[in-house]
């Protein structure tokens, strides 16, 4: 690549690592502080915001240095594979959540719709099915190089993309496919006060699936471009990409990291409104000490108003 090509993409990471160190630390501290805004659903995501972190903290500086050095130490593949395959199978365990809350509303005790069960079985999971990563990517002749001595390249690819793409996503489709036609589809009771009820109790299950399949697009699409190179280039043993196109594919799917917080936070109800409250009160903190004489009426009545908006909420 050029060095404005190089420069450009450097820049381009470093404001990436921003906004998803930026966002998922603030999704953090918005469940820690904020009870009213723990559910499964929120704790997946958290769980989510951690494999983010690690994208950020691992791939992304490596993926920045890569462009000028053109090698990645062997220790890094690993997190980075593990950091992926939490990502995905957060978004198959919500899925599975949303199926029961739609379909079962009456099965409350499922053991995988407990945050302390379901997480470490994520994570376990996730270092257990990337454990390849360890054995496949060796030092080999001074730099990290893919060992087709154990393995080949084009059936360690394929289980990549079955494990952490194409099976999670089919489920979730799947899922989802099922919980729509039972929200959208299905037949309106004839009692006008049954029928309301059941309407005022769908609005939020229909939002929740809103986002959420919003939030599996977008990964999806993300997602998409390295694994269809990867598997190209394996088949192919060194096609011809550009270099641009091929660092294009690497950072659209670690954009990924940085873009799940902000749509959790725009699209769901509870964590904008609690968002929201932090905004107001960091603005309010920042008039009281531009504007020393605030009058206590003036305090009283800004209270009175978040309380009222709270209550509200």
């Amino acid at each position: 690549m050029t060095g404005v090509t190089e420069v450009s993409f450097s820049i381009v990471y470093i404001i990436t690592m921003i906004v998803a160190l930026a966002g998922n630390t603030l999704l953090i501290y918005i469940v820690w502080k904020k009870p009213a805004t723990r559910n499964l659903t929120s704790f997946l995501f958290v769980n989510m915001a951690v494999a983010d972190l690690l994208v950020v903290i691992f791939q992304m500086p490596i993926n920045t240095a890569f462009f000028y050095f053109h090698q990645i130490p062997c220790g890094l593949y690993y997190p980075a594979f593990v950091s992926t395959a939490a990502s995905i199978f957060c978004l198959a365990v919500m899925a599975f959540d949303r199926y029961f809350a739609v379909v079962y509303p009456f099965r409350s005790s499922i053991w995988f719709r407990k945050p302390k069960i379901i997480t470490p079985v994520i994570w376990i999971s996730s270092m257990a099915l990337m454990s390849l990563a360890f054995v496949v990517f060796k030092f080999i002749g001074g730099a990290c190089r893919f060992d087709d001595t154990v393995i080949s390249p084009l059936a360690f690819w394929s289980y990549i993309l079955v494990i952490v793409y194409l099976l999670p996503l089919a489920i979730i489709c799947t899922l989802y496919t099922i919980i729509a036609a039972k929200l959208w589809l299905h037949e309106v009771p004839a009692d006008h006060d049954v029928s309301k009820n059941q309407r005022k109790q769908e609005i939020p299950k229909k939002k929740v699936i809103r986002m959420l399949i919003i939030v599996v697009v977008v990964f999806a699409v993300c997602w998409l471009p390295v694994h269809v190179y990867q598997m190209d280039d394996s088949v192919k043993m060194g096609a011809l990409w550009p270099p641009a196109l091929i660092y294009f594919c690497y950072w659209l799917s670690q954009a990924n990291s940085a873009i799940n917080p902000w749509l959790y936070i725009g699209l769901n109800g509870k964590m904008n409104a609690a968002f929201s409250k932090m905004v107001r009160s960091c603005r309010t903190g920042n008039l009281k000490r531009k504007n020393p004489s605030v009058t206590a009426s003036t305090a009283k009545t800004n209270f009175l108003r978040s309380s009222f908006q709270d209550t509200i909420v």
